[in-house]
């Protein structure tokens, strides 16, 4: 099934030494950062914007994974995406025309994505999957760190991966939400091919970055050489 990209959740990050966590996911070529992007009113919650990305993309190579959790979707996708090569998903329920939010974001030559809230069916928008580059599949409310898996939505991945199989469609899916060490084993299996880790594996305080970072890689190990 090819490599398992890994995605670390910045907002789970240590901002005081926010250098040392990015030197040390460049030593372990990382594949993305995640940035959250939160504006208070389509989830209960603040986080990282514009400036936050700026300062990553001025020290770092590695690309962005931005998930717009944000309303009013459309006013942003140009400050969003003026990091070229990003990743850009967006929740289609925040534009009265979603076809139109992917094309913007593939005009500004970043990658598009689609993000699935929990309680939305993973037919709802099939319409739009064979335009995207990937589809985000949120296994927690949005909105906060630290929240147990909510265990109907690894029904959704491996049904997800199921039609983009039958339909032949190659699209990245990409999972967020307790992306822990006991589940990343199940949603690998139900065909996830990137994780967003947070607090529960990459940033897990029991562990230094380096090595949860090889725990997570020893994990998948298994996976990657294997054809599920």
């Amino acid at each position: 099934m090819g490599k398992i990209k890994l995605s670390p959740s910045m907002m789970c990050a240590d901002f005081l030494n926010i250098q040392d966590e990015l030197d040390i996911f460049q030593k372990y070529n990382i594949d993305f950062l995640h940035i959250d992007v939160m504006d208070g009113h389509y989830v209960p919650n603040y986080t990282l914007g514009i400036d936050f990305c700026k300062s990553l993309k001025r020290y770092s190579s590695i690309p962005l994974d931005i998930h717009l959790m944000i309303e009013n979707v459309d006013q942003y996708i140009e400050s969003f995406c003026q990091f070229e090569g990003s990743w850009v998903s967006f929740h289609p329920e925040t534009t009265w025309h979603p076809v139109r939010t992917i094309e913007q974001i593939k005009r500004h030559k970043c990658k598009a994505g689609i993000a699935i809230d929990t309680a939305v069916s993973i037919d709802q928008y099939k319409e739009l999957y064979e335009l995207v580059d990937f589809v985000l599949v949120m296994t927690v409310t949005p909105g906060y760190a630290g929240q147990k898996i909510l265990p109907f939505c690894l029904e959704k991945i491996a049904k997800l991966n199921a039609d983009f199989k039958q339909a032949n469609i190659m699209a990245a899916i990409e999972v967020d939400g307790n992306v822990s060490w006991e589940n990343i084993p199940s949603m690998v299996e139900a065909g996830a091919t990137v994780l967003v880790s947070g607090s529960s594996s990459i940033f897990d305080s029991k562990f230094g970055r380096s090595e949860a970072i090889e725990r997570v890689r020893e994990l998948l190990e298994f996976y990657e050489e294997a054809e599920l």
